[in-house]
């Protein structure tokens, strides 16, 4: 009697394993099923529209544009209005003597003596104004302007970075979301499947048709399931919040993922994706546009050797001085220039042109760590593909053992602690599966980052 009835447990077990089967074969719901569904093209436009380090990068290219308009206005006549208002600190004195301004016929001497004017310390104000229209100075404000408009660029391409940067983490998370919520999907399949064992069992013993060290072992199975269920549930919420921080919105905001494609079925090859590379990476960009930059730089260090002349308007105005204009206005030009400057100029060329040469090392080592960052990528994708075809040859094996076992059930020739040993082993390759195809896309997302895709 004992013998039967053991055997009807077993029987039913098996066929309460059997969900676990078909659930490796397709994904039970999540709980989180009204969710709306969150695709990875999505999710990379969301991240890219919403990011907050994108936004950044974003606006930091935006300055650029003020900085050139700020630039491109020095070319236009630049003026200056000051006033000094004050007591004079102390009295002084104009002397004129006899005939300082003329001796007229019928007249005489202007002045006839020798005079003196006295100017008390009192509050008086003293005005300039400028306007100055620069003329050689235009060849030096052009370079300074196309020097600009190259650091907009660099940071340009720094924008393009930060969205490739932040695509790559989408789809990384993503992926590994993924594989979380299929390993959450099998933990929760485990636990129902040994609460029913648990369930019979407890029917079973209180027949004492069951010895009680089976009972323990599905109690013990049972209890380390449901921890392994709560760690996996706990790593999903965090992952769900995590992409969510990468999407640029609520931390709470629901939503449940696709199921990721087995494989891609892209034919690349290395030398073409160190092509696509060299063409899109940013970082090789903006090394050239350095390099341009440089070269601009020691052109503006060079045109300091050009006197700066300027179209020049100009007025002083003195007030409460007795014998001095009151009001005075110069129009013509304004030279600038210093003869001497005891090699300044020269060192400062003489530096500008190591930042050249700095700036083309650069943009040869840019060129080479890519080359090898693109390569270690692609090797990186190619071992990754490996692996998920051995896990997946595991799973199948994994899963096939598992049949086998609870068959066996049937005709009396398996122990329960055979079949809880397959169905472990068969839910420890399903979550290696799941592990290596996120570890397969998440490769892929990397390589693409490093051929410069977003």
């Amino acid at each position: 009697m004992r013998a039967k009835h053991l055997l009807m447990l077993l029987l039913m077990f098996a066929v309460v394993s059997r969900v676990t089967v078909q659930a490796q074969r397709q994904p039970a719901p999540a709980p989180d099923a009204e969710a709306p569904l969150l695709t990875l093209d999505d999710a990379v436009s969301l991240a890219l529209s919403n990011n907050r380090l994108v936004k950044n990068a974003a606006l930091e290219a935006q300055k650029f544009d003020f900085r050139v308009s700020t630039v491109r206005s020095r070319r236009l006549p630049q003026s200056q209005f000051a006033v000094l208002g004050g007591e004079l600190m102390h009295s002084f004195d104009f002397t004129f003597d006899q005939g300082a301004f003329g001796t007229y016929p019928g007249v005489g001497p202007i002045p006839g003596n020798k005079t003196k004017i006295r100017q008390p310390a009192r509050f008086t104000t003293y005005v300039t104004g400028t306007l100055d229209q620069p003329l050689t100075q235009q060849y030096k404000i052009g370079l300074g302007i196309r020097a600009t408009e190259l650091g907009r660029l660099i940071a340009r391409e720094d924008v393009r970075a930060e969205r490739q940067k932040i695509a790559a983490e989408v789809r990384t998370a993503y992926f590994e979301l993924v594989a979380t919520q299929a390993g959450v999907d099998a933990a929760r399949e485990a636990v129902k499947t040994l609460q029913e064992a648990q369930r019979v069992t407890l029917q079973y013993i209180a027949q004492k048709t069951v010895l009680r060290g089976d009972a323990l072992e599905v109690d013990a199975r049972l209890a380390k399931s449901r921890y392994e269920l709560s760690v996996a549930e706990n790593g999903l919420a965090t992952q769900h919040e995590h992409l969510n921080q990468l999407l640029g919105r609520d931390l709470g905001m629901r939503f449940r993922v696709d199921a990721t494609p087995e494989e891609d079925a892209t034919d690349l090859t290395l030398g073409a994706a160190r092509e696509k590379a060299s063409q899109s990476r940013p970082e090789l960009r903006q090394a050239v546009l350095r390099e341009k930059q440089a070269q601009y730089d020691r052109r503006i260090a060079k045109a300091d050797y050009i006197p700066d002349l300027s179209l020049s308007l100009r007025y002083q105005g003195l007030n409460n001085v007795k014998v001095l204009p009151t009001n005075v206005a110069t129009a013509g030009f304004y030279l600038s220039w210093e003869p001497f400057d005891w090699g300044r100029r020269r060192n400062n060329v003489a530096e500008k042109s190591k930042t050249v040469e700095q700036a083309r090392n650069g943009l040869r080592e840019t060129e080479s760590q890519i080359a090898v960052e693109v390569g270690a990528k692609y090797r990186k994708w190619q071992e990754a593909a490996l692996l998920l075809k051995a896990t997946r040859t595991g799973r199948q094996a994994a899963a096939e053992q598992f049949r086998t076992t609870s068959n066996k059930y049937k005709e009396q020739a398996a122990l329960i602690k055979d079949v809880l040993q397959a169905q472990a082993r068969s839910t420890e390759t399903e979550f290696q599966y799941q592990q290596a195809l996120s570890s397969y896309w998440g490769a892929l997302a990397e390589l693409r980052r490093a051929m410069g895709d977003e």
